[in-house]
C-alpha cells in the first residue's frame, strides 16, 4: 500500500511517498522524497524506535514513524535482542540475535549492525543449522555473515 504524507523537514513542507514493504519482522517503508532522496525506514524489533537504515535513529526516523503509526495499528512485541561484536583473525563482525524455542528447535534471528533482520537460523543438533532467508527482501547484506554466525553460536550459545 502506497500514501503521500506531508512532513516539515529543514524549514520546508515536503511530499513523502511511503510504500509498506511486507515483511514478517519489521514494520517497513520505502520513503521517496520531493527532491530525490529515498530511504527505508523501519521500527526497531528491539527498541520500538524508527530507523533510517544505513543512517540509524534519527530525527526523520521519529517523524516517519509517527506518521506510519497515525496511519496504521501495530501490535508488535519488542525482543531482547543480543550483540557480538569482535575482530576475528583481522575481520570485524558485528551482528544482533534474537533466540527463541519453536516446535523444539532452538530459533535464532539474525539482525544487521544496522539493526535490520537478515535471516534466520535453526539449530537441528550441534554444528548443524538450517537457514531461513526472506525471498526478495530487497538488500544485499554480506553473505559473510550466513558462513560465520552459525560457527559464533556454537561457539558463545549453551
Amino acid at each position: 500500500m502506497e500514501h503521500t504524507i506531508q512532513l516539515h523537514v529543514d524549514g520546508k513542507t515536503e511530499s513523502i511517498i511511503l510504500s509498506e514493504m511486507v515483511h514478517p519482522i519489521h514494520c517497513m517503508f520505502h520513503a521517496t522524497f520531493e527532491d530525490g532522496y529515498e530511504n527505508i525506514f523501519f521500527a526497531d524489533v528491539e527498541s520500538g524506535e524508527w530507523v533510517e537504515q544505513d543512517v540509524g535513529f534519527t530525527l526523520l526516523a521519529a517523524m516517519i514513524g509517527k506518521k506510519v503509526e497515525n496511519l496504521y495499528y501495530f501490535d508488535w512485541e519488542k525482543k531482547e535482542i543480543t550483540w557480538f561484536d569482535e575482530e576475528e583473525n583481522g575481520k570485524h563482525i558485528h551482528f544482533g540475535y534474537h533466540a527463541d524455542n519453536t516446535a523444539g528447535y532452538r530459533v535464532y534471528e539474525i539482525f544487521a549492525p544496522n539493526r535490520r533482520y537478515m535471516f534466520t537460523l535453526v539449530k537441528l543438533q550441534n554444528h548443524v543449522w538450517q537457514l531461513f532467508k526472506i525471498p526478495g527482501s530487497g538488500w544485499d547484506y554480506n553473505e559473510i555473515y550466513i558462513q560465520k554466525i552459525p560457527f559464533i553460536l556454537d561457539e558463545i550459545v549453551t
